[in-house]
């Protein structure tokens, strides 16, 4: 064999290797769109509470199904997240639920365990909020949830 056949055999073994390293055992994911709102429980912002974003229908597509998913700060807003922080979520209708037991600041785990949620049962099951969004395949940054 000449070098030149050597080194394209190199090349070309190197492009299998390469290609079999990104192939069936990485998790496919589903592409997400960007998902920014504000909440707010009788009018006011519900600092370090969850907001649950739950399919209304399932894909059949064989990938792994999570549960997008946004943490409120200080001023009520929220960026949601799937795979990466604030990625965003999947295109689809959802109900949505939430979470709350109040600022977190300072409250250390074994505190947190003990805390009560602060507000109504009926929000935090996503078949009884009363919320139900739709994510496009665009930027969804208008959503508002006015908890009572």
């Amino acid at each position: 064999m000449t070098i030149r056949k050597i080194q394209v055999n190199c090349v070309a073994t190197l492009m299998l290797f390469l290609l079999g390293c990104s192939g069936p055992n990485e998790p496919k994911q589903r592409e997400v769109f960007p998902v920014k709102g504000v909440v707010t429980y009788k009018g006011k912002p519900m600092p370090d509470a969850s907001v649950v974003l739950h399919p209304v229908n399932k894909k059949d597509d064989g990938l792994p199904t999570y549960l997008p998913r946004g943490h409120v700060d200080e001023d009520g807003k929220f960026s949601v997240s799937t795979y990466q922080k604030g990625d965003g979520a999947p295109a689809g209708t959802y109900k949505v639920s939430f979470s709350w037991q109040g600022p977190l600041k300072g409250v250390s785990e074994e505190e947190e365990d003990k805390l009560r949620e602060k507000i109504p049962r009926k929000y935090r099951n996503p078949n009884t909020s009363g919320f139900i969004v739709t994510i496009l395949e665009t930027e969804n940054s208008a959503m508002e949830f006015v908890l009572k």
